[in-house]
């Protein structure tokens, strides 16, 4: 019971993680307007620090720190590149089936560019989280002694399973719900074969914005003031 009930151990931090996250969707319809697209961000953000800071969770095994960057580089960035070419079939396919696409400015604004920027944030601060879940379960399989063959692959698989919920309800569309699932896979992949926080981010980051940029009237789950008030 040490292993969840010690501030140090990471599976007091997963039940932190729980217990905050069902705290943080509850609260959230009573928030003023301007401030819901703040809470979860703070929640994915937050919840790791305070783990990191207090122990809780190994920098490594979150794939912030001790990166082998040569076999990320040698097997990461062409696992992604893999990946993203199925994102961009699954985006092709898409706009192949759905309806003819809108005209769209030959140049982007600056609020296009930062809506692209804080939507690169957002895709950041999950991945984060996600990472989080990743380095805290393959913490407490070490802790807990479990002895399962290649329990590396079996750490970031129930990480996957504890963040699904989540990163379904969080969503305002069953199609940002699929894409968002299909992204935590692609990236549960990556992570499992580099250890890599930073890739994973470009990974999702990119994901995100192709295979929903053949819906522009649903891109941007997470609404701005701005774009709310026009």
């Amino acid at each position: 019971m040490d292993a969840f009930l010690s501030f140090h151990a990471s599976g007091f931090w997963l039940a932190m993680a729980l217990i905050l996250g069902i705290a943080a969707l509850s609260a959230k319809p009573y928030l003023p307007s301007a401030a819901q697209p703040f809470l979860m961000p703070a929640y994915w953000v937050l919840t790791p620090y305070l783990a990191l800071i207090a122990g809780g969770v190994s920098p490594r095994l979150m794939g912030l720190a001790s990166i082998n960057w040569a076999v990320s580089l040698r097997i990461g960035v062409g696992l992604a590149l893999g990946l993203l070419a199925f994102a961009l079939l699954a985006r092709a396919a898409s706009t192949w089936t759905g309806a003819s696409p809108e005209k769209r400015a030959a140049r982007p604004d600056l609020g296009q560019w930062l809506d692209s920027l804080g939507l690169i944030g957002l895709c950041g601060a999950e991945e984060f989280f996600w990472s989080f879940l990743r380095g805290a379960t393959a913490e407490l399989f070490v802790t807990l002694s479990v002895t399962l063959d290649a329990s590396g692959y079996w750490a970031v698989w129930l990480a996957a399973l504890l963040a699904a919920p989540m990163a379904t309800l969080t969503q305002p569309t069953t199609m940002h719900r699929l894409v968002k699932l299909a992204i935590l896979a692609m990236t549960s992949v990556l992570f499992f074969y580099t250890y890599n926080f930073w890739l994973c981010w470009a990974l999702h980051a990119l994901s995100w914005m192709l295979l929903l940029s053949a819906h522009p009237r649903t891109r941007q789950p997470h609404l701005t003031k701005r774009s709310r008030s026009e």
